[in-house]
């Protein structure tokens, strides 16, 4: 007797033709495996749910993440699962947990769902798969949203937090990323007392900014710069009735603008200043890479 050579899922493929192939494939990208509850809960935990959030779990499987943050936070939450029998299992779960007033889900494609409205995002799929989404999460969530994922990373987008869980002697790894606003390009300010035009040239990779200054047209080395989600904060220094002080700009970075205070010290008192900075337009740059491309900054 001849033995088939045939691998037994081309075979099925063969038999249950293209919704077969259709179904087999949904399996193969993102395999159902439920997160370990300590792992939901330092997830939960390293996003700082807060009641006010709107939790969104791309590729919910049974709902425990956003029926979690219900529960424990009173946070509000949507699932998506391209699973019909996930679906369902996340709805009974949410009728069991008496949750149902805040957590809804729907039956879609992860990458056709609408999740503007986020204020946390639970991930637990594939590196992979969290590459192909990394564009559509930068484009479409707004900065300071949070996401967190379970043991899959995002490429060379580094994670601003990370931590670990043991559970049955197994490690878990999780991931918060902090989704940054794009402060790329040149931007202009005037400072006052007495009054001096400022620009300033940012590069920016992800969360991380770099860049170069000029006060008054003279040189002004950029220090300490930081983002987070949309706030910006940097340190330059100028003479001020004759020393150099350092002064540490604070702002909110929206649109074009950013907004916020200079603080500084001078004869021994603290003084504070209003900054609000404008964006040439043509100056913004994406601030994604081509995964698998190494970072570089713009030198100026």
């Amino acid at each position: 007797m001849i033995k088939s050579m045939i691998p037994a899922f081309v075979l099925l493929a063969l038999i249950l033709g293209p919704a077969g192939e259709a179904a087999q494939q949904k399996q193969l990208d993102v395999p159902f495996v439920p997160t370990k509850f300590p792992v939901v809960d330092e997830m939960l935990k390293m996003a700082n749910i807060q009641k006010t959030d709107f939790v969104y779990d791309l590729g919910c499987g049974d709902g425990r993440l956003v029926i979690g943050a219900a529960q424990k936070y009173g946070a509000r939450g949507v699932g998506f699962d391209i699973d019909p029998e996930r679906i369902q299992e996340s709805q009974d779960n949410a009728v069991k947990a008496g949750v149902t007033n805040l957590v809804k889900f729907y039956e879609q494609d992860l990458f056709q769902a609408d999740f503007h409205e986020a204020t946390v995002m639970t991930l637990y799929l594939l590196t992979s798969v969290n590459l192909k989404l990394r564009p559509k999460l930068l484009r479409d969530l707004r900065p300071g949203t949070r996401i967190v994922s379970h043991n899959f990373g995002m490429g060379e987008w580094k994670a601003d937090e990370t931590s670990e869980v043991m559970v049955d002697d197994i490690s878990h790894d999780v991931y918060l990323w902090i989704i940054p606003a794009n402060v790329s390009g040149t931007w202009t300010w005037t400072m006052d007392k007495p009054a001096v035009k400022c620009e300033m040239a940012l590069t920016q990779v992800f969360q991380v900014p770099a860049g170069s200054a000029k006060i008054g047209g003279t040189a002004a080395e950029i220090k300490d710069l930081t983002l987070k989600g949309d706030q910006i904060r940097f340190t330059m220094e100028r003479p001020v009735e004759g020393k150099i002080v350092p002064l540490v700009f604070e702002g909110k970075a929206g649109g074009y603008s950013i907004s916020g205070m200079i603080k500084f010290q001078s004869g021994g008192k603290d003084i504070v200043w209003e900054w609000k900075a404008q964006r040439n337009p043509s100056t913004e740059k994406p601030i994604d890479v081509e995964p698998g491309k190494p970072l570089r900054f713009m030198r100026h």
